[in-house]
């Protein structure tokens, strides 16, 4: 026995070695690869269109695309930034603008809206069609998203019946659409005891977390109470039940303030100011409010009013936009006092 543990320790950490090399140059080599053409055109591997959207995400936010922030946002060490750098400009998808600074083309934020929105519908399409749990649609997606034609997306748009969002509470644009900027803002930020807040989307990563999540019933559309908070974690009340939730996973979870009666927009007065809360209605029409600006969160002035109050003008954010009586009165929203 003794023999067999003298050659066991030093042969495991042999095998541990051989695959710690291995996984690393799998790693080195999936980052080359991304610079070499195909055909003429640009190798466009998966890995070159995940770095895609994770670059949209910063430049939507008005985040520069910077070496380090970027690398680490997809996992690659730091060394890479230039493989990474080639790879978008290679696909026409980023170049340096001005020199030295790295933003996306327009064809380049095209290509990372459409794989965002072929994921998000996947992700709709695996928890409603194919009954998969919430916190394993996120891998599946993500694996699927790469291979999908536009008119594949288009089909599964139309079979969906045109959701405005994914089961994790992102919005899905239309076609040739800008994602809205979500107005939810983190739990963690804005959580205070007494308040009651609507949870309007969680993270899809990581996925043990989102399990955890799911399970004590922090979902989109949910509503909670703050009870307090102590040694790190906040006590939240849910359905008439306690649930203890850390602080580091309250990070995962952006809400808005959920009153305690929603009002209808277009019964508004002018010179009102309200939040928005919730919309009602299809995916269809959902989505074109949306685009509109009428996002859950965002802040909403009644500015004009037509004879017989059709149609009713509103400010949102900084834009002035007319809707229809009964579009206005598909927007529930909470009185914030007049503008």
């Amino acid at each position: 026995m003794k023999n067999f543990f003298e050659f066991f320790w030093p042969a495991l950490c042999i095998v541990l070695a051989g695959l710690w090399l291995w996984t690393r140059s799998r790693l080195h080599r999936a980052a080359s690869e991304i610079r070499f053409p195909v055909s003429g055109r640009p190798y466009q591997p998966a890995e070159a269109e995940d770095i895609l959207k994770i670059a949209y995400s910063f430049q939507e936010e008005g985040r520069p695309l910077d070496e380090k922030e970027l690398s680490q946002a997809a996992g690659l060490p730091g060394e890479l930034f230039p493989e990474i750098a080639g790879a978008l400009i290679a696909s026409q998808w980023a170049k340096f603008d001005p020199p030295g600074v790295l933003r996306l083309t327009e064809t380049g934020e095209d290509r990372a809206r459409e794989l965002i929105r072929a994921h998000r519908l996947l992700e709709r399409y695996l928890a409603d069609r194919k009954g998969m749990p919430i916190e394993a649609i996120h891998a599946e997606a993500h694996q699927r998203e790469h291979e999908m034609t536009p008119q594949e997306i288009e089909n599964l748009d139309r079979e969906l019946e045109y959701p405005a969002w994914d089961p994790h509470g992102h919005v899905i644009p239309a076609q040739g659409r800008r994602i809205p900027s979500p107005k939810g803002r983190g739990l963690s930020e804005v959580a205070a005891p007494g308040r009651r807040l609507r949870i309007l989307s969680v993270d899809d990563e990581p996925m043990p977390l989102l399990a955890q999540l799911l399970a004590l019933g922090l979902k989109p559309g949910a509503v909670v109470d703050i009870v307090g908070q102590q040694s790190g974690v906040w006590t939240l009340r849910l359905d008439n039940k306690t649930i203890p939730l850390a602080l580091e996973a309250a990070r995962h979870v952006f809400v808005i303030p959920a009153p305690a009666l929603a009002v209808r927009l277009g019964e508004l007065p002018l010179g009102s100011r309200v939040r928005i809360v919730e919309i009602v209605g299809s995916g269809k029409h959902q989505r074109r409010l949306l685009d509109m600006g009428f996002v859950p969160g965002a802040e909403v002035t009644v500015i004009r009013k037509a004879p017989l109050n059709d149609p009713i003008a509103y400010r949102v954010k900084g834009t002035d936009v007319a809707l229809r009586q009964n579009d206005a009165d598909s927007i529930l929203a909470e009185e914030l006092g007049n503008g």
